[in-house]
């Protein structure tokens, strides 16, 4: 099968990981279980590299915002600001939906990105700490509500049509807003530098964590519970873009089916980044990022474990497909959803994309867990 052939050149590609995953496994004298391998490739080569990138890009976006505003009346420095806060929203939607570990701690991804915002508290609340009293320093956001902490109250920063433009910089609230905007900038810097660290081996070391389990470790006592969990991830991450990036903002129903009888009610300011326009790049992120997951990026994932270990090479490849072809119809899109998603001649492309979701998802859920032996567990976004 074609994604076999490409897995078996890209792993030669892997050895960066095998060399931390002996140090890991404490196997330096033999390679580690199928199933390890998994874990310790999937940790290292998805997961980890991907809190190194948002942490990054989240320290690019605070140098430019820091940048900007000491000469707000400068339109291409501004212009860069927005530039680098959808570098760090993609780097987000990497991590987004992974469902345990220090992610999961705290509140964190709430810091990050306040979603869905059902009552505009985001502008409210951003307006309401402008006119307060006092400087607005980094360690005032660290206290305050996790609305006004992250990306979301840097998008209304940065691209509301109102309250996110050149202008509002250089009005009588100016400079207050070039405060919160760095300040919130340096917090959202704050916080995925700590998730990074916390990841690393020379930090918090939850890689080790999640791939060296056995009966003194709390969190995965076996290889298969920290499996359950990477399949944990890849359902309730495509459960959330079918469901709340999709659905309830865009009025699909679950069939997908419409008809001109029954017009979508669309909800669009429910839409994931409906400011930015971004919500679609962020799909795509996501279902990238999710696929990664699965095949561990080039090393070792679950995509061979099943086919070497399972032998179930056809699913394998199937579900490769459909991730392939979930990509191609968030990418076939032509415009923002938000754009979109009042026009009936041009919803016909987010309902492509709404089957092929339904139907990749159905392999996860469906198929999936019964070949590896494991069960699905509750998520956090079970039930909302």
């Amino acid at each position: 099968m074609i994604f076999a052939a490409i897995k078996l050149s890209l792993r030669k590609n892997s050895a960066r990981a095998y060399i931390i995953g002996a140090s890991l496994a404490a196997m330096s004298a033999c390679s580690p279980p199928p199933s390890t391998k998994v874990l310790i490739d999937t940790a290292t080569l998805s997961f980890l590299d991907s809190y190194k990138s948002f942490s990054i890009a989240s320290q690019e976006l605070a140098t430019a915002t820091a940048e900007y505003c000491q000469s707000p009346n400068n339109a291409p420095q501004f212009e860069l600001a927005r530039t680098k806060w959808k570098d760090a929203a993609k780097q987000w939607s990497s991590i987004q939906n992974i469902q345990f570990g220090p992610l999961m701690v705290d509140n964190q991804a709430w810091k990050i990105q306040f979603w869905p915002d059902k009552k505009n508290l985001i502008a409210r609340k951003v307006e309401s700490l402008l006119k307060e009293n006092g400087p607005i320093t980094q360690q005032r956001v660290d206290e305050a509500s996790v609305v006004v902490q992250g990306l979301s109250s840097l998008e209304y920063l940065l691209f509301d049509n109102k309250a996110g433009t050149p202008q509002r910089y250089i009005d009588e609230l100016g400079q207050r807003r070039c405060e919160l905007l760095v300040a919130v900038s340096e917090h959202l810097h704050t916080v995925s530098a700590e998730l990074y660290n916390n990841w690393r081996i020379d930090g918090g070391n939850y890689l080790s964590t999640f791939s060296k389990t056995g009966d003194k470790n709390p969190e995965f006592p076996d290889d298969n519970v920290a499996i359950a969990y990477l399949l944990d991830t890849l359902v309730s991450g495509i459960e959330l873009i079918k469901r709340d990036k999709l659905e309830r903002p865009l009025g699909i129903s679950g069939t997908g089916q419409e008809t001109e009888a029954r017009p979508a009610q669309t909800q669009v300011y429910q839409l994931e980044w409906w400011r930015s326009q971004y919500s679609k790049d962020a799909i795509i992120t996501n279902l990238i990022a999710l696929k990664g997951i699965f095949n561990a990026n080039e090393g070792y994932g679950i995509d061979d474990y099943l086919r070497e270990v399972k032998q179930q090479g056809e699913l394998s490849d199937n579900i490769n497909k459909a991730f392939q072809q979930s990509i191609a119809a968030a990418s076939a899109i032509d415009g923002s959803l938000f754009e979109i998603a009042n026009k009936p001649e041009r919803r016909q492309a987010i309902l492509s994309l709404h089957a092929e979701l339904t139907n990749l998802l159905a392999l996860l859920r469906n198929d999936l867990p019964t070949v590896l032996g494991v069960s699905l567990g509750f998520n956090s976004k079970d039930g909302d």
